[in-house]
């Protein structure tokens, strides 16, 4: 791609996999930095100004009839701190002003889990968040997590249960 002209890169990440580990989650920055290191070895010739190097990571979300269902997903916490480890691991890098790395926001995955493996109960605070003026939510600029949360406590539904807790073999699901 390089010696093709191109000086732009970008990667895209999950993080928060069952079998994750935190060399995994540091491996993001290494990649990115073998890359910038790959096009600056290169000769003059192939190289058209600075190479850039963009790194994002979404967040594991556990989906109905995938070898995943019975899985947990990070807390919000969790995702958060791996995603500092990952800014941390790219900054150590030699050309981290090479590298963008960005994240997917944890509140919106949270919500996510939910939707992606709610059951019936769940219409109730879609329907509440609704008229609460929820609608563009995919959109950051207009998420309101915090009306999420003030309706999924009217309703007496905890987000836990839907994100965070793995499930048993024997589970009956809504799906």
């Amino acid at each position: 791609a390089f010696k093709g002209g191109w000086s732009k890169v970008k990667l895209y990440f999950m993080m928060g996999l069952p079998t994750e580990t935190e060399e995994d989650i540091k491996g993001i920055a290494h990649l990115a930095e073998k890359i910038a290191m790959n096009y600056y070895s290169m000769d003059a010739e192939y190289r058209h100004g600075r190479i850039s190097v963009g790194a994002s990571a979404s967040f594991f979300v556990p989906k109905p009839f995938t070898p995943f269902q019975w899985a947990k997903m990070n807390t919000k916490d969790e995702f958060l701190d791996k995603a500092r480890l990952t800014k941390t691991a790219v900054r150590e890098q030699l050309n981290q002003k090479r590298i963008k790395y960005n994240w997917h926001e944890a509140d919106v995955s949270m919500l996510e889990g939910v939707f992606a493996r709610g059951d019936r109960r769940i219409g109730e605070v879609v329907r509440k968040a609704y008229e609460k003026g929820c609608l563009y939510d995919s959109w950051s600029e207009f998420f309101k997590n915090d009306v999420w949360l003030e309706t999924f406590a009217e309703c007496g539904l905890d987000i836990d249960f839907y994100t965070t807790r793995e499930r048993g073999l024997d589970e009956i699901f809504p799906w």
